[in-house]
């Protein structure tokens, strides 16, 4: 036990001495969010339809936006401005782990009790993280969306389900200013297993234009898929 606890301390002492912690927004010395920086995530206050961008009760899509192989509902914690901008891109390609850990620790209360509304709409969820291309995720060893889906999951115990495949390389979203670009760019990207459950709620890190989330569900929808909701950590 004795030994086991001093190779953990050395292993920690390792780690701090070879990847040493800064903030993610400010480059601030011993922390991966100093608290300057955690005022200035904004957390958003109200919900918007994906498709008309007008206010929906728990981002649902309206009626009038919505067609057969839609997103059905689109609900985010987070605007997506520079500091969160920053964040998540030191994100992809530091200690994920260590980071996702110390990040949620500093998400307000608040910013996740609407997640509740998914629990009351239905108990026959399931999650399924937005996959990453392989050269991607070998090129990272991590998908964010997963590290993302475990965290939401704590607050919505529903089964995080790996049925969406990402069969071709794309170039990135946020390289792409323009929307029909961005539209043609996901376009046939997925393909899935038979989906045997009727309600599924996507994740990812952002939401921009809509484009990946949107080709996503209409992919699950094709494959059996009742209603497909998005859950995202920001959205730009």
């Amino acid at each position: 036990m004795f030994i086991t606890v001093i190779m953990t301390i050395i292993v920690m002492f390792l780690i701090d001495l070879l990847f040493p912690k800064f903030c993610l927004g400010c480059g601030y010395i011993g922390i991966y969010l100093c608290q300057s920086c955690q005022d200035k995530l904004k957390p958003i206050a109200l919900d918007t339809c994906l498709y008309c961008k007008k206010p929906s009760l728990f981002g649902l899509t309206h009626p009038n936006c919505t067609k057969k192989l839609d997103v059905d509902g689109v609900l985010v914690i987070y605007h997506y401005n520079p500091i969160l901008k920053r964040i998540i891109k030191n994100i992809k390609y530091r200690l994920a782990v260590q980071v996702w850990q110390e990040f949620y620790k500093i998400i307000e209360p608040q910013a996740v009790t609407k997640l509740g509304f998914y629990k009351r709409l239905s108990t026959d969820f399931v999650i399924q993280p937005i996959p990453l291309s392989k050269n991607k995720y070998n090129e990272r060893g991590f998908n964010q969306a997963k590290f993302i889906s475990v965290y939401f999951q704590k607050y919505l115990h529903f089964l995080i389900v790996d049925l969406l495949i990402r069969k071709k390389e794309t170039t990135s979203q946020a390289q792409l200013k323009n929307k029909k670009t961005r539209y043609l760019n996901t376009r046939g990207v997925f393909t899935s297993l038979r989906c045997p459950y009727p309600n599924v709620i996507l994740v990812d890190d952002v939401v921009t234009s809509g484009s990946t989330v949107r080709e996503a569900a209409k992919t699950l929808k094709r494959a059996g898929a009742k209603k497909v909701y998005v859950l995202a950590l920001a959205k730009g």
